[in-house]
């Protein structure tokens, strides 16, 4: 764990990293062709148990949470279903049938923010949202109330596009076929303080993350129960962070070669996401051991209840295989906000790599 007052040794460092290969001073490209740089609701009735809450699952923000999308909440009797893994609150008084897992007990649904300004045109392209620029949106066709959204944080000297170099493309391509949307961000407001001890993003960013989720949700058919984040280094710092920030409404989160260096409050302890850490081991240190790092995050978010898998794929720096980011959106969509029962409490998923184990 870092010690106070090495946050601008961390910034230091962590700037030169490379995102891909050896970490040292002015590496070139790494894997995946990044450049040097581094990366440090509920339902209401329904008959029989059919899905209710069509739409795109308005939130009640402030009020005690909200209510769920189209397709994603099971109203009471045997037969009702999440559908297809994606969501699902438990409805009045009934539970989900066989043919999906059962929501999350009551008061647990998350609590989306409230719309504050103008909400951006989703399409994809760059968009400016609550005074922040450069924010880069990939968005497929409208769902129902049933898609995800994925923020996505990168490293220190990168850029918005660092996540097309390390999300594989068949993970972007699904939840864009899905009516997903990945947000990545470029700059930072650079208010409100530093979680990370990199200055590469702030605080206040997660503001503007609130109301992109918000107006996701509103207006684009976001479900609210499946908005999750990763990130890379400074980003895989800034993704914890958000984990705990924002567990309010953060359904699951994996961060690369990230974590936390400190202990960060979390939003609502009845509230928190499932984790996923992925880190080089030994060899993934930059300033700081990023498998420290993560188990860190592991440990304190374990505590608060969340369910945690460490995996250690021991390839250095922001190296996570692709096979471990397929792996990793499949823990998402395995862990919509609030699920019970825990889909990997017997066994976490054979097709998952070997050298990730429940934390």
């Amino acid at each position: 764990m870092m010690k106070p007052g090495r946050s601008l040794f961390l910034i230091a460092a962590i700037s030169v990293a490379a995102c891909g290969g050896q970490m040292s001073p002015g590496a070139g490209t790494g894997a995946g062709g990044a450049a040097g740089g581094s990366h440090a609701g509920s339902a209401g009735n329904g008959a029989g148990g059919a899905a209710t809450g069509g739409g795109a699952g308005a939130t009640a923000a402030g009020t005690g949470g909200a209510s769920a999308g189209a397709g994603g909440a099971a109203g009471p009797g045997a037969g009702g279903a999440r559908g297809t893994g994606l969501g699902g609150a438990q409805g009045m008084g009934g539970r989900a049938g066989a043919s999906g897992d059962a929501g999350p007990p009551s008061g647990a649904d998350p609590i989306i923010p409230p719309v504050s300004g103008d909400c951006p045109t989703f399409a994809t392209g760059t968009v400016t949202v609550a005074g922040l620029a450069g924010i880069t949106l990939q968005v497929g066709p409208k769902s129902q109330g049933t898609g995800p959204l994925l923020f996505y944080w990168h490293g220190t000297g990168q850029q918005a596009s660092e996540v097309n170099a390390l999300v594989p493309a068949a993970v972007r391509q699904e939840i864009m076929s899905q009516g997903g949307i990945i947000v990545s961000f470029q700059g930072s407001l650079g208010t409100g303080g530093d979680c990370s001890g990199t200055a590469t993003f702030s605080r206040d960013d997660f503001k503007v993350a609130d109301q992109i989720a918000a107006c996701a949700v509103r207006d684009y058919g976001i479900s609210p129960r499946r908005i999750f984040t990763t990130g890379c280094s400074a980003g895989g710092l800034q993704a914890g962070c958000m984990g705990a920030m924002r567990s309010s409404y953060i359904a699951a989160v994996a961060p690369n070669s990230g974590g936390e260096v400190t202990n960060q409050t979390i939003q609502d302890p009845t509230r928190v996401p499932a984790v996923m850490t992925m880190h080089g081991g030994a060899s993934d240190m930059v300033v700081v051991s990023f498998a420290t790092t993560s188990a860190t995050y592991d440990t304190e978010m374990k505590a608060a209840g969340s369910f945690v898998i460490n995996c250690d794929h021991g390839g250095g720096h922001c190296q996570a295989p692709a096979a471990l980011y397929t792996a990793a959106w499949q823990f998402m969509k395995d862990h919509p906000f609030g699920v019970a029962p825990e889909p990997y409490s017997s066994m976490i998923p054979a097709t998952f790599p070997n050298y990730c184990a429940a934390f």
